[in-house]
């Protein structure tokens, strides 16, 4: 079981650990060559951009969690009719954000906080991310549906590529050519076109070929498949939402630099976000199988493993971001100002790292083993949680309450956690 697991688990990690590095140097890259604008801009846009990833996401974790559920159950047909609805929902998701977006990205980004200055930087952004969107979304969605093949070392080096390309565009089109947030969303987009040749490649083969009949769509399949779909992809689109009202909070009581500071944050703290939910993700299949078997016992093996690399990770990260606040700063590119707010907030966010590695595991579990209900109130008591916390909390603390809004949602949730964990 531990070899399983581990093939599993380890690509996975190593899969988000690279997309969290990138994120992390893609701020640097945009600091350093714009300073505090840049940073600004791309955090207020980034909460449109991310409706893409996330659309790709979680239709491709409900339709694998759906195809192992079955094959656990030995339904081989409606497994395959499963991973086919998929490429339907997919393409037809993805046409409709990118319409959606297109028309209505301005007035967005407006409403998110753009202005003056930071708005022309902020719809560049947006544009050039919008010509490969369905790019993104797919990248995105056909990942997880490759790990349900036993593929999780073809996925993380379809999306290790994809990463690595992408630090080798950004340094090219910011650093060298100076192309500002239009070479960072390019550089993006290209990435991602090489993680999509890899995931083409894969379904090309004749054992992974999907029959176009499977494509056609089905309504008993397709809303198996989008209830399922509604936790993952909160999951990874709800931080930002977060992202959007903590701009708001922060450019109102603390000004730009402020919002620059929590773009640093925002990025560092992702990084162990992205990590811990490659912890749940490599895990899915592993227990979605479990669950559709009636394997209780491999289930809750599976099950602590992953809790226990989630909350060991998520504490040793906290622990490293302690050590080092004091020269993030400079990494950055920031201002004093800012550099001054990051340096102060860092404990507030070690917090949340420490806590990420239960609370974001567990919404993985229970979406993976079709604890709809649950792993739902998880996610979107989050957004409830940040949308009470961050409107209260600076009314009598300042700019302090919008530091803590974080941790306090997740203390809250971790406590939620811990509820569910022990009625199960």
């Amino acid at each position: 079981m531990k070899k399983r697991y581990a093939g599993y688990i380890f690509p996975s990690m190593l899969s988000f650990l690279l997309t969290g590095i990138y994120s992390i140097i893609d701020g640097i890259f945009v600091g350093r060559a714009m300073g505090d604008p840049g940073l600004a801009a791309i955090n207020i846009a980034w909460p449109l951009v991310a409706l893409i990833i996330s659309l790709g996401t979680g239709i491709g974790m409900g339709a694998s969690v759906v195809v192992s559920l079955n094959k656990g159950a030995g339904k081989e047909e409606k497994a395959l009719r499963a991973e086919g609805n998929a490429f339907f929902l997919l393409f037809t998701g993805s046409l409709c954000l990118t319409g959606a977006l297109y028309l209505s990205g301005t007035p967005l980004l407006k409403l998110l906080g753009a202005k003056g200055s930071l708005l022309p930087l902020a719809e560049i952004y947006l544009k050039y991310i919008l010509i490969g969107s369905m790019i993104q979304v797919f990248a995105s969605g056909l990942v997880p549906l490759m790990r349900n093949h036993g593929a999780s070392f073809y996925a993380m080096c379809s999306m290790a590529l994809g990463c690595i390309s992408n630090i080798a565009l950004d340094y090219w089109f910011v650093m060298v050519l100076d192309l500002g947030l239009m070479g960072a969303a390019l550089a993006t987009v290209l990435g991602q076109v090489l993680t999509l040749v890899l995931c083409i490649a894969f379904y090309i083969k004749k054992k992974n070929r999907i029959p176009f009949s499977s494509m056609r769509p089905e309504k008993e399949t397709v809303l198996s498949i989008l209830p399922v779909a509604v936790s993952p992809f909160g999951l990874t689109y709800l931080p930002s939402v977060t992202i959007i009202f903590m701009n708001l909070q922060a450019l109102k009581y603390g000004g730009e630099e402020a919002v620059s500071a929590y773009a640093v944050l925002a990025y560092i703290i992702s990084f162990m976000e992205l990590l811990v939910q490659g912890i749940g993700d490599g895990s899915q299949p592993l227990l979605s199988l479990s669950e559709g078997r009636g394997d209780r016992k491999a289930l809750k093996t599976y099950a602590r493993w992953t809790f226990a690399l989630g909350i060991g990770f998520g504490m040793a990260g906290a622990a490293v971001f302690l050590l080092v606040r004091n020269m993030i700063p400079a990494f950055y590119g920031t201002s004093p100002k800012a550099g001054g707010y990051i340096v102060h907030a860092a404990p507030a966010f070690a917090l949340v790292m420490a806590l990420y590695g239960l609370t974001k595991p567990a919404v993985s579990y229970f979406y993976a083993t079709h604890r709809i209900i649950r792993s739902n109130l998880l996610v979107y008591g989050e957004i409830a949680l940040t949308l009470l916390f961050i409107f209260l909390l600076p009314v009598y603390m300042g700019l302090e309450g919008v530091w803590y809004t974080i941790p306090a949602v997740q203390t809250v949730l971790s406590i939620c956690c811990l509820f569910f964990l022990k009625k199960e």
